[in-house]
């Protein structure tokens, strides 16, 4: 049986390189400087069961390109975790994955391979790989070199693909999700330093659910209980790890940063899923949201309908009355939200996302520029055979406002079967790249990208 996660550029690369691009359309701007980096699967062994790969399963692998004074370095390394290097000791796979629990029988003394393969995070200079099942894995610059686990001086459970950094005061903020006995969220704060500074638990009084993306505001962070429930007996009597259980609600939790679980404030919304954020922030009582928001999800299937696409969604949340508005501001389908993170947790107006491709499940065929003030919608198109995912906002050297800078990320030509990264000037949006940097390999596809400045 074939596997389409294990075909096309869904296959993973077989060799680590750093590479000058010197082929480029356009020009790269002189005024950027930093590094753009992308996580994602990309398996070194033939995994277990082939048939059942998903792409949660494999080994976490970074992409990045190096701008430097108009010019640009690609690279490529795999993420060298205990699980990999082990593997690589015995020279084949030796855990299954999403799809195969109860299958294949994971080393006794390893019950769980951390993959290090969805996100990124920079905080107190370091970078750090994330995976929702494990710690943080540090990352040198702009080497792209392994260091090792990192669990902030004390934080001994798991860490979510998107923990915030406040950009004025340098604290990061984190959650973990679990499966097993509740409370099934933990939450914390992390000091400027690298330092954890501040734990609660946070009872959802339910199931255990999976929350992929949180937000914060000046004073506050938010938590979502969406009904995408896990059950290992679900799975051990042949049904998926995952569900979708409308019946349970929907809800937005807000606790102070520094507050207990007990402190948190919940608010009843309609039943749906948020997979990611663009911004939240503070008017007044009321906490503003905007999010992706699809009305059900069935995680990362290969063929979705359209009411499991996320589409831009307000949220107000009044902290004085308890009252919930919420406003549906685009029928575009759309995901991996993003804007520019020197501005998270304060009012922002402008946010990127990427356009989902009508027929063509999880790839992307647009990019988006969303102006709140309006709410118009700019759009960069892509070529009938080129897809794209995450894209980043990169501000330009000596940023003067908030769209001064480029947005970025990779886009694969299945005519040819190679990889670009394209460089858009936000304030020129819907003018296209500036620049098509031509990756020298293939760079398959993947998850979540990030920014680094020089």
């Amino acid at each position: 049986m074939s596997n389409e996660y294990l075909e096309g550029n869904f296959t993973g690369v077989s060799e680590e390189v750093t590479l000058a691009c010197p082929e480029v359309e356009g020009q790269i701007p002189s005024d950027l400087a930093g590094n753009f980096l992308r996580n994602g699967p990309n398996p070194e062994f033939t995994p277990p069961m082939p048939d059942l790969y998903h792409p949660f399963d494999g080994d976490g692998m970074l992409h990045g390109v190096e701008f430097d004074q108009g010019k640009a370095t690609y690279r490529n390394r795999w993420i060298e975790t205990r699980g990999l290097l082990r593997e690589r000791e015995e020279g084949k796979a030796l855990w299954g994955g999403f799809n195969t629990i109860g299958k294949v029988e994971p080393p006794a003394d390893m019950p769980m391979k951390n993959l290090a393969n969805t996100a990124m995070v920079y905080h107190n200079k370091k970078l750090l790989a994330l995976w929702e099942a494990g710690l943080p894995h540090e990352i040198s610059l702009p080497d792209l070199g392994t260091v090792g686990e990192e669990n902030f001086g004390g934080w001994n459970h798991a860490v979510s693909a998107h923990p915030k950094v406040d950009p004025v005061t340098g604290e990061m903020i984190l959650f973990c999700y679990s499966y097993g006995q509740a409370p099934f969220v933990k939450y914390g704060v992390v000091d400027p330093k690298g330092k954890l500074v501040h734990e609660t638990a946070i009872d959802l009084a339910g199931k255990p659910v999976m929350i992929h993306d949180m937000a914060i505001t000046e004073h506050y962070s938010l938590i979502f209980d969406m009904p995408v429930t896990f059950s290992l007996d679900r799975v051990m009597n042949g049904g998926e790890a995952f569900d979708w259980e409308p019946e349970n609600g929907a809800r937005i939790g807000v606790v102070p940063r520094y507050g207990q679980g007990s402190e948190i404030k919940w608010f009843d919304v309609e039943t749906g899923y948020i997979f990611h954020t663009f911004n939240a922030w503070e008017e007044g009582d009321e906490i503003v949201l905007q999010a992706c928001r699809s009305e059900r999800t069935s995680i990362l299937v290969s063929e979705q309908t359209e009411d499991q696409l996320g589409k831009m969604r307000r949220y107000r949340l009044n902290m004085t009355s308890g009252s919930v508005s919420e406003e549906k501001v685009s029928s575009i389908p759309m995901e991996f939200s993003r804007i520019n993170e020197t501005m998270l947790g304060r009012e922002t107006r402008y946010g990127y996302a990427s356009r989902f491709h009508p027929t063509r499940g999880l790839l992307f065929s647009g990019m988006l520029k969303h102006d709140r003030k309006t709410d118009a919608i700019e759009t960069v198109e892509f070529g009938d055979t080129q897809f794209h995912q995450e894209m980043v906002f990169a501000p330009r050297v000596n940023s003067q406002s908030e769209d001064d800078g480029y947005v970025i990320g990779f886009v694969h030509d299945e005519t040819d079967n190679h990889a670009e990264c394209w460089v858009v000037d936000a304030q020129k949006f819907s003018d296209g790249p500036v620049a098509r940097v031509r990756i020298p390999i293939r760079v398959p596809y993947g998850f979540h990208a990030n920014w680094v400045g020089a």
